[in-house]
């Protein structure tokens, strides 16, 4: 569906378990020479990468109406990707199992982090080094309206990830320097700004989305 007039941030996630020989003969048929400078060397991680970016090409082009070779993408010195003569944002995240895409019209900056909740990680040193104090409090004790701890963890670190992504500053500012822990779903921080984020607890993954500005969140489209 072509891009409409309204600020609507969309949500699409794509699942690698479900992509069969043919069609991942199709989708890295879409991509471009471009597309394949910096992936990784490991041939399980450059799968995914080349898929992720196949899947960004023809979610984006599809939205735009256009032929998935008629996107051209650049990145800011930051590294952030966007896209040359098409005023749409986006911003991707894969992890082992799944690929996310957000998009929406114009130039809303937005980012997005996925994770699989079946990942194993050093919760607690982790925690501790990068989760601001209240963070850290609401994952050890969580009430009973909280989702379960491990959860807790993967929903503090994705919306952690998508802020920062969305800024686009990266990894250059302390991650335990903001607190995702608000009822109203927004941070202000005096170096990233003012921003909203909304998480998403589905069957295998969390998902965290963020944006600067007025805008409706759809709902993940999986397909």
């Amino acid at each position: 569906m072509p891009v409409n007039d309204s600020a609507v941030i969309h949500i699409e996630i794509r699942l690698f378990s479900q992509v069969n020989a043919e069609e991942e003969s199709r989708l890295l048929s879409l991509l471009t020479t471009q597309d394949q400078i910096g992936v990784a060397r490991h041939p399980d991680r450059r799968q995914r990468q080349l898929l992720a970016r196949a899947w960004r090409r023809e979610i984006l082009a599809q939205a735009l109406g256009i032929h998935p070779e008629q996107l051209t993408f650049d990145q800011t010195e930051d590294g952030k990707p966007y896209l040359n003569d098409h005023a749409v944002s986006f911003n991707i995240s894969h992890s082992h199992d799944a690929f996310v895409l957000v998009w929406c019209r114009g130039h809303l900056s937005v980012g997005v982090d996925i994770e699989d909740k079946n990942r194993n990680f050093p919760a607690e040193s982790l925690a501790k080094r990068y989760f601001h104090p209240t963070e850290y409090e609401a994952w050890k004790n969580p009430d009973s309206s909280s989702p379960s701890s491990h959860n807790q963890w993967l929903t503090t670190w994705t919306r952690k990830e998508a802020i920062l992504k969305a800024h686009g500053m990266g990894i250059r500012i302390d991650l335990n320097s903001f607190n995702t822990q608000n009822a109203d779903e927004l941070i202000e921080h005096a170096l990233l700004g003012a921003w909203c984020y909304r998480s998403f607890d589905l069957d295998e993954q969390v998902v965290s989305v963020a944006w600067q500005g007025l805008a409706q969140l759809a709902s993940p489209n999986t397909q």
